[in-house]
């Protein structure tokens, strides 16, 4: 086939006060018009990239986080050279996975830049530090493609997506699921570890994780509760604290495949704060059919927020919900939970990550509903809209939204 990337698709959030920017829309499309290779276009779309960046100020080196969804991950290896070059020093943190895309679209990628215009005596007001593991070791796997591990801005910690590696051999770990999702949820204290030693998997903010089959919905969510409920009792320990810890949100999604035929990936992004003193809200709401839900989580003192909503059939059909009315009232509520969560500090919704069930919700309807009200009620502070589908996602959830705003 023929193939052409579209760059006019290409959008960027607003800029927070810290110089964060979420960009969206680094597609390729499969069309009849020019015939040019995977590796021509994914050159194309790249340059496109950073000429858009460059009219912005802003330089492919200020991007700190990618995520790269494939229709298939037989192109990877492709895509990969051409992306390798773009992102030779020090490269963004990475996740990559394989997702149920439309016909025509063969890749799609956004990605987080900051830079912080701010100068303090020829400094940068935000220090950026790079993890970048290359060779082989006991601790954690090494890199197995052009990505950094970790990149730290100020306290806030951008992780790549973790599978279940053994680092001495760099091969995936035999044992079944169970065994998976431990080991690789290990990488990710790891890393977090080894980025900063206050690090602790309950400062994860906002945690997704990608699984290949329905099946270990139950198996993540039972190791992520696990984990943490092992760290608060060595943390009681430690200090007698009556506040209870105040954990991140887990979202679980079921995708077609993961990199190295992985059953599990976990993607985090930590903030190093005082855990004691965030703020958490939750807000739901019952319309017909559905129910929609909003859970919002903000660090103390970075005012680092994320806010995931979900929508429920609470119907035997889909067709049963009048999906503008829901997608109203959705953007309805992620306004209103923003403006109260904006009292503590100025923050900027950056990306709006919609996770929906492919075979329930059509994409474009879902697409063109949310990015309407989203432009409609937010207007210049609308954040960048991602559209992720899955296979699956927990319950009778058919629709998924991770939202990060920052200062």
């Amino acid at each position: 086939p023929n193939f052409a990337q579209e760059s006019k698709a290409l959008k960027f959030s607003g800029k927070s006060l810290k110089g964060y920017q979420w960009i969206t829309g680094i597609s390729v499309y499969i069309h009849s018009s020019e015939g040019k290779s995977i590796q021509e276009l994914a050159n194309d779309v790249l340059s496109s990239l950073q000429a858009h960046m460059n009219l912005k100020g802003l330089a492919l080196t200020d991007i700190i986080l990618v995520h790269l969804y494939m229709k298939s991950m037989a192109d990877f290896a492709v895509i990969n050279s051409v992306y390798m070059t773009a992102f030779d020093l020090c490269p963004p943190a990475r996740v990559c996975v394989e997702a149920p895309l439309t016909e025509d679209l063969l890749f799609q990628m956004d990605c987080l830049a900051q830079k912080d215009d701010k100068m303090i005596s020829g400094a940068s007001c935000s220090q950026k530090q790079v993890m970048h593991v290359q060779s082989i070791s006991h601790w954690a796997p090494a890199n197995i493609g052009p990505y950094s591990q970790c990149i730290q801005v100020e306290d806030t910690l951008y992780c790549s997506g973790q599978i279940a590696l053994v680092p001495c051999t760099m091969q995936l770990t035999s044992g079944g699921i169970k065994k998976e999702a431990l080991m690789s949820l290990n990488h990710v204290e790891r890393v977090l570890k080894a980025m900063n030693l206050k690090a602790e998997l309950h400062h994860v903010l906002m945690a997704n994780c990608y699984i290949t089959d329905s099946k270990y919905i139950s198996v993540a969510e039972a190791v992520w509760q696990r984990k943490l409920k092992e760290l608060t009792k060595t943390k009681e320990e430690d200090i007698n604290n009556d506040m209870p810890a105040i954990h991140g949100e887990l979202i679980v999604v079921v995708v077609p495949f993961l990199p190295r035929a992985a059953s599990i990936e976990w993607h985090v992004i930590a903030v190093v704060d005082q855990q004691q003193q965030r703020q958490k809200l939750t807000q739901m709401r019952s319309l017909e059919n559905c129910q929609i839900r909003c859970d919002a989580m903000q660090s103390y003192p970075t005012c680092a927020t994320v806010v995931t909503i979900s929508l429920t059939l609470t119907s035997s059909s889909a067709s049963t919900i009048n999906l503008d009315v829901v997608l109203h009232g959705l953007v309805e509520m992620f306004k209103q939970v923003v403006e109260k969560m904006s009292k503590y500090g100025d923050i900027t919704p950056l990306s709006f990550r919609t996770f929906f069930r492919t075979n329930i919700v059509k994409r474009e309807p879902l697409k063109t509903g949310l990015q309407g009200h989203l432009e409609e009620q937010m207007g210049q502070k609308a954040p960048a809209l991602i559209m992720v589908p899955v296979v699956d996602l927990p319950g009778n959830k058919i629709i998924h939204i991770a939202c990060w705003l920052s200062q």
